[in-house]
């Protein structure tokens, strides 16, 4: 259950938006650390269910890979999350039964609750209590970012009806300056409400229930709900938008929420805009046995004409038997088009010369490069020290340490060696409403770049567009200009203990020293971006159409930057973005041209893969785990380390 910010929290969020200044702190692995601290301690145990109980919550798995704490608000609290009528209807009739949660190592629950909340014009009119449990559970000492399971059950069981407008399920802890007691599921997100203290002066309104942003994690608390459950009982989950070229087809990935004891193949309509076609049948191969979430393929075809259509998916059968469940459609958006546009995706690096742990960021960025290639955007953002000559604050993305980036803009920091590779890929198998075709010229001898953009669409509305300018192939011969290295061999803030045991794609740091003279390159040296506020416009844009914008960017003034700019290696940026989230919808970026003082440059176009291999010589499609060896556009060949 991914998306569950409906309208009624859409107005809760914003009763308690000044509750949003307070953010979840994440447990950090230790800096340049590759091992238990994000996976391979995940909590072990399996839920201890019975066969008549089901799972209901953000997610209905194990998974649990890292753990929370608001720091800025110590004291006793509650945690919960929100299951809307939506998430409940499929369980009407139902008893709830207990509570399952993680807990960190070593810290201490005081009891679980479940409450019905009501909400009026925005705000919680009614909060009732529906069952409670004081059991304490503490959770094992342990390692750090490890914890534990717990279910905790009722005696009494109240029954689910449509009486419960929302129900916050959660449990008590203690909250400290310095621990991390909650443990969420990073790969979904939702609703995160804390019951705690905030005062006037804090932006709140005392103890009460707030909704604390999240940072994109689920909590991971799950409500346990018991019945009797029809063994033939799936409901598919609403499955987004998705584009089909036409006359083509394509499978899409849907959730099913089993909530039966079998899963083994569905008979299903699909409908375009009200109109169902026959109906089909698929054998998954296997039986997903009782309960859980799972992913499928479903091949959709394109409709008959270009445009956007209304998709409905209905399963009518669950291993061959009538389907059960009261819940038996879901939907999703398709754009017939007449041709896919490609999705470029953005990571916005926050670095600096003066970060230790930096190095591996710029490797990460270089990687990302030779893997993706122009559907690759980096921007690496230098904001740690002023001191750095390549700073620039045009706009600030509020990094909380460096190195850190932001793909897409999508409101989560990641450390863009350990996590930002597989945020990355995920964010490029996201469909392209629009694709953007950039294009800049050096004027005024050079101090000024005109840039323009035209945005092609699927889709029509308003949309924001920013500009940037960055830099490849920055160095100098000052001492400013070096880059500090916590990787090489000696210092006391290396995490490895031998070059050995470094990964392969880093190891060169460890012959570097404490600091280098480093090529820097995605360095962003301009934006439309004045004091944070971007001052480039974009057109209302046209479903099926093409809309035109320009800008002017100023080159940078600053002495030292300027006499390390290559003017053939400067690049713009414009960015596509949703005017509500601000999230990147796309992108593009070219090389800048007609500078007075490039002699004759023929060819401004970047070294793309044209064939990519195995270490044992074997041609692969995709990058595939491992050393990789790529054949270039311009006759090179690369080795890098998929992961």
């Amino acid at each position: 259950m991914k998306k569950i910010l409906l309208s009624a929290f859409a107005m809760l969020l914003a009763v308690t938006a000044n509750a949003q200044n307070f953010t979840v702190e994440k447990l950090q692995s230790p800096l340049g650390v590759q091992t238990e601290a994000f996976g391979a301690h995940k909590a072990p145990a399996k839920a201890n269910i019975a066969a008549n109980q089901r799972l209901v919550g953000y997610f209905d798995t194990d998974d649990c890979d890292n753990y929370v704490g608001v720091q800025q608000l110590p004291g006793n609290s509650k945690v919960a999350i929100a299951l809307t009528a939506d998430d409940l209807a499929p369980y009407y009739g139902k008893k709830i039964a207990g509570v399952r949660f993680n807990l960190a190592q070593s810290e201490t629950s005081t009891g679980v609750f479940v409450e019905n909340v009501k909400i009026k014009n925005g705000a919680i009119t009614e909060n009732t209590a529906i069952v409670t449990s004081d059991k304490s559970v503490t959770s094992a000492a342990g390692a750090k970012n490890t914890g534990e399971w717990h279910e905790v059950m009722f005696d009494n069981k109240v029954e689910i009806t449509s009486s419960f407008e929302t129900l916050f399920v959660g449990y008590c802890y203690k909250q400290k300056s310095n621990n991390y007691p909650v443990g969420v599921n990073s790969k979904v997100d939702g609703p995160f409400f804390l019951y705690t203290n905030i005062s006037s002066a804090q932006g709140g309104t005392g103890e009460a229930w707030y909704a604390i942003n999240s940072g994109g994690n689920g909590l991971a608390i799950q409500l346990i709900v018991e019945g009797d459950f029809a063994p033939n009982s799936v409901q598919p989950l609403d499955f987004g938008k998705f584009v089909i070229t036409k006359g083509k087809s394509k499978n899409v990935a849907v959730d099913f929420r089993n909530i039966g004891s079998k899963f083994t193949s569905i008979d299903y309509t699909i409908a375009l805009d009200g109109k169902a076609g026959a109906e089909q049948h698929l054998d998954f191969g296997k039986d997903f046995g009782v309960g859980g979430t799972h992913t499928v393929e479903i091949p959709f075809a394109a409709d008959s004409k270009i445009g956007t259509s209304t998709v409905t998916l209905t399963v009518t059968k669950v291993n061959g038997v009538e389907n059960a469940n009261a819940i038996k459609t879901a939907t999703g958006t398709l754009y017939t088009v007449e041709r896919e546009f490609v999705k470029r995706s953005v990571v916005e690096e926050g670095t600096g010369t003066d970060c230790g742990y930096c190095p591996r960021g710029h490797v990460a960025m270089h990687n990302m490069h030779n893997l993706y290639g122009d559907q690759f955007i980096g921007i690496a953002l230098h904001q740690r020290s002023s001191m750095d000559p390549m700073y620039n604050v045009s706009y600030n993305l509020g990094f909380p340490s460096f190195p850190q980036c932001m793909v897409n803009r999508s409101n989560d920091f990641w450390d863009p060696y350990e996590q930002m590779p597989a945020v990355l890929k995920a964010s490029l198998n996201e469909i392209a409403l629009a694709e953007v075709t950039v294009a800049g010229t050096f004027a005024d001898e050079d101090t000024k770049v005109n840039a323009t953009a035209s945005v092609e669409s699927l889709v029509a509305g308003d949309y924001d567009i920013a500009f940037m300018l960055t830099a490849d192939g920055l160095t100098g011969k000052t001492t400013s200009w070096k880059q500090q290295n916590y990787f090489s061999k000696g210092h006391s803030g290396n995490p490895y203990r031998s070059k050995s045991s470094m990964p392969e794609d880093i190891q060169f740091l460890w012959d570097k020293g404490s600091s280098y003279y480093e090529t820097y390159n995605d360095v962003l040296i301009a934006s439309s971006y004045v004091s944070d506020k971007n001052k480039a416009t974009l057109p209302t844009l046209v479903e099926n159409g093409i809309v035109n914008t320009e800008y002017t960017l100023k080159m940078p003034t600053k002495v030292a930057l300027k006499e390390a700019l290559k003017l053939d290696q400067v690049y713009v940026v414009a960015m596509l973005l949703d005017k509500t989230s601000g999230k990147i919808i796309n992108a593009g970026k070219a090389r800048v041209t007609g500078s007075t003082g490039i002699e004759d440059v023929t060819t401004g176009t970047e070294a793309t893969v044209v064939a990519r291999y195995t270490v044992n010589g074997v041609q692969v499609s995709a990058p595939v785990k491992g050393v990789n060896i790529l054949k270039m556009s311009d006759g090179t060949t690369r080795k890098v380390l998929v992961k």
